[in-house]
């Protein structure tokens, strides 16, 4: 895997310490590293790869695609209250990206609303968990405190891995069945 940019073309504020080598369970090595500005047309690709139902279960509602701008603000990134990690296959510098997790702190309070997403293909090798654990240590370092998303209660299977992962899970009275879980950052290990 190639490096990252030189540090003058990264973003200010730019987490490289965030970035690893992470070998899933019988399959390639990914990169673990903050998403930048200028990987916006991979994260075009990786958006357009999802399925239709795994776009659905993450947005919640039906969507054919994704304009670039809404792609260009998932990368609006200030590295302290709003975070995006990806999982990279191949090259740095010309890898596709395969899972992102990313949070965006509540304003005025220690809590932060996540997410995490992984292409289909690459499901079920843990690539949510460690995107998930870097996602978790990263906020815990910048003075998050709990991470909260919601999910489709019919998407059993984030509702079991939020809960393997340690998220506590609760359906959301009067939400049309919305399942809100909510991560401790305090009771991770260092």
């Amino acid at each position: 895997m190639s490096s990252e940019p030189p540090l003058a073309a990264l973003p200010p504020a730019y987490p490289a310490d965030l970035a690893h080598a992470w070998q899933p369970p019988g399959g390639p090595p990914l990169l673990i590293r903050p998403l930048r500005p200028d990987d916006l047309d991979r994260e075009m690709r990786f958006i357009s790869g999802l399925s239709q139902e795994s776009l659905y279960q993450r947005l919640q509602y039906s969507a054919r695609e994704v304009s670039s701008a809404s792609a260009a603000r998932l990368l609006e990134l200030d590295y302290v209250d709003t975070l995006a990690i990806a999982a990279i296959a191949g090259p740095d510098d010309g890898g596709d990206i395969v899972g992102v997790s990313r949070y965006a702190r509540i304003d005025g309070t220690d809590r932060a609303e996540c997410a995490v997403v992984v292409a289909d293909a690459w499901q079920g090798r843990g690539i949510g968990t460690e995107l998930m654990r870097s996602l978790a240590g990263a906020a815990r370092a910048r003075g998050i405190l709990a991470l909260v998303g919601l999910s489709l209660a019919e998407n059993k299977r984030i509702g079991d891995w939020a809960r393997q992962f340690g998220f506590r899970a609760i359906t959301e009275p009067n939400s049309g069945g919305m399942l809100q879980v909510t991560l401790d950052l305090n009771g991770l290990p260092s």
